[in-house]
């Protein structure tokens, strides 16, 4: 959005914006026009965003060029006048792909990552042109459909034809394009665009910082923040929705002081949602409240219910493990499990309490490439099967339900430790804190993280959070842009000071938890343990099962863990192995 003379001139992206946050529109409109100055905000993962956007966007026209499309490459730093002009030039020429195409009409102007002719009259000519935007997220959203009918809508401006389709490129192998027909999202696209021109026309539009998705990486986010704190607003409610806020805001309750002293019951049924979802709302802000006032961290617990809770707490085992892993989702295809890092005790003497075992020890595995993340998935799939091995009765704690769905995944990329972890699942060895917590206490946090939750149980980290924040940012960025990383660097260590804090923190929150339950017992609350079962296969099963897995290992012999460094012999290989045992996959039951 900016100021030309008393025009404001918007842009895709401003289209893009206020479909996602009309706020965001009235702020970059006081910015454009001088009412405020924008925020000096910097945000790193944001750069690395950027850099990996233009990675792909130079990667896909490579791509064409390689297919022996002909590309007209436009200065991206040309003044607005002049790059229009040139783009108009290279469509009036029949350029047969133009990149970095600018166009504008009227106080619409947008820059296309390109532009595809096509066989169809206009008033160029034979040929017209339709445009296609590279993106690096996996789903197509609507805000990038959104652009991609301005820049159809401003096509037809300049040659004077609405374009029929547009395409997405996503960041995906072989670099497979999306193909949409601009006709069935024209009407959409006009709502929004009409929505848009009358906020920037409108005197003073009023709206509030409501938080969305794109508070994550909007520059406006600090200013924002501060606004709901001040406002005391109701999304600091811990587990509170947008659903209910849009409910209470109706009734005039827009404030957690005020929801925290909302009588109950309710004396009114909410028109959206359950009573008893309201209900909890308001008890989670009544603790958050009385934290607040009382300066202090509280907590309490909820009734007991077989099955929930701290009774999904099995007893506590000398060889239980403590998991957190580190992973980038955006490293190439499937993302990238970069650090797996664990936790486990010595036995504990003789004649002691299993729970009385020494200060646990820390193990970490670094996993930079495919290689290494197979022999890191592989390691500690070992470490567990070791001390299961050793200790029957060992479980593996982890705070999240992120660890197992990336031993799931992890399993089946590399086709290893498969009957392994089947065997796991079904003896119900994987304990989610974070599902004890949530079922079974109050706390006076307003998210249910385990490091808000910290201060309950008197966990100290040693390694301070801002700057494993930076250091994680730095070696995911690295990872993602393929620059070399080495495991022994600053950044690494301090990454995995914060893995190590984190698979401790688990311990500690394991820990208290069995405090809490041997305090309840004391009372006299009835909390049993869950009942155990050695997730032992059917004799049938084991034996298809070793056979399969004898099969798989001879097909993959020799064949690279990397799949770009595979032959075709040896893709076709490892797409055999791993369709082996496909259909019992497909029959198994989702533990």
């Amino acid at each position: 959005m900016k100021l030309d003379g008393v025009t404001l001139r918007l842009s895709a992206t401003d289209l893009a914006n206020h479909l996602a946050c009309r706020h965001l529109t009235g702020l970059d409109r006081g910015a454009a026009e001088g009412l405020w100055k924008p925020p000096e905000w910097f945000r790193p993962d944001a750069e690395v965003l950027r850099q990996r956007g233009l990675e792909h966007e130079r990667a896909y026209l490579a791509h064409l060029e390689r297919q022996g499309v002909a590309i007209t490459r436009l200065d991206e730093g040309a003044p607005a006048s002049e790059a229009l002009a040139r783009t108009r030039a290279a469509m009036q020429s029949g350029a047969p792909a133009i990149a970095q195409a600018t166009l504008a009409a009227g106080r619409w102007f947008g820059r296309a990552d390109l532009l595809l002719r096509v066989e169809r009259p206009s008033e160029l000519g034979a040929w017209s042109y339709e445009p296609l935007d590279t993106k690096l997220a996996r789903e197509t959203k609507a805000g990038a459909i959104l652009q991609l009918c301005l820049y159809a809508d401003l096509l037809r401006e300049t040659q004077g034809a609405l374009p029929d389709r547009m395409y997405v490129a996503p960041k995906r192998p072989e670099f497979p394009v999306e193909d949409y027909r601009v006709a069935d999202y024209l009407a959409y696209y006009r709502l929004v665009r009409r929505r848009l021109e009358a906020a920037v026309d409108e005197a003073a539009p009023a709206t509030y910082p409501e938080p969305v998705p794109l508070c994550e990486i909007c520059r406006w986010w600090p200013r924002c923040d501060r606004q709901r704190r001040a406002d005391d607003h109701l999304s600091f409610v811990a587990g509170i929705s947008r659903l209910q806020m849009r409910e209470l805001q109706s009734r005039r309750i827009d404030r957690l002081a005020a929801l925290a002293v909302e009588p109950l019951p309710l004396a009114w049924k909410p028109s959206r949602g359950a009573t008893e979802g309201y209900g909890r709302a308001r008890e989670q802000a009544r603790v958050q409240l009385a934290g607040r006032t009382q300066q202090k961290s509280l907590h309490e617990l909820l009734g007991f219910q077989p099955g929930h809770g701290l009774a999904r707490l099995p007893e506590p085992s000398p060889g239980d493990l403590f998991l957190d892993l580190e992973a980038d989702p955006y490293v190439d295809e499937g993302g990238l499990e970069y650090l797996f890092g664990w936790a486990i005790a010595d036995p504990p003497p003789e004649g002691t309490l299993a729970l009385d075992v020494g200060p646990p020890v820390y193990h970490s595995r670094w996993a930079l490439d495919r290689s290494a993340e197979r022999r890191g998935f592989e390691a500690v799939m070992d470490a567990i099967l070791e001390r299961w091995e050793t200790d029957p009765n060992m479980h593996v704690y982890y705070f999240g339900a992120y660890e197992p769905g990336a031993l799931k995944r992890l399993m089946g990329r590399y086709g290893t430790r498969e009957a392994e972890m089947d065997r796991m699942l079904r003896s119900g060895r994987f304990v989610d804190l974070h599902v004890v917590v949530r079922q079974s206490l109050r706390a006076s946090v307003e998210e249910y993280s385990i490091k808000k939750l910290e201060p309950l149980y008197g966990f100290t980290r040693e390694q301070p959070l801002e700057a494993a924040g930076a250091a994680l940012r730095v070696m995911e960025r690295a990872l993602e842009l393929g620059y070399a990383v080495a495991s022994d660097d600053e950044h690494a260590r301090v990454v995995e000071a914060y893995n190590r804090d984190d698979c401790l923190s688990a311990r500690a929150l394991r820990d208290w938890l069995e405090t809490l339950r041997s305090a309840a017992i004391a009372e006299g609350a009835e909390i049993e343990r869950p009942k155990e079962d050695e997730g032992a296969p059917s004799e049938s099963v084991g034996d298809r099962e070793r056979r399969t897995g004898e099969l798989a290992e001879r097909l993959l012999e020799g064949v690279p863990e990397d799949e770009r460094e595979r032959t075709d012999e040896q893709r076709a290989r490892a797409l055999l192995a791993h369709l082996l045992d496909w259909h019992r996959r497909e029959e198994k039951a989702s533990w």
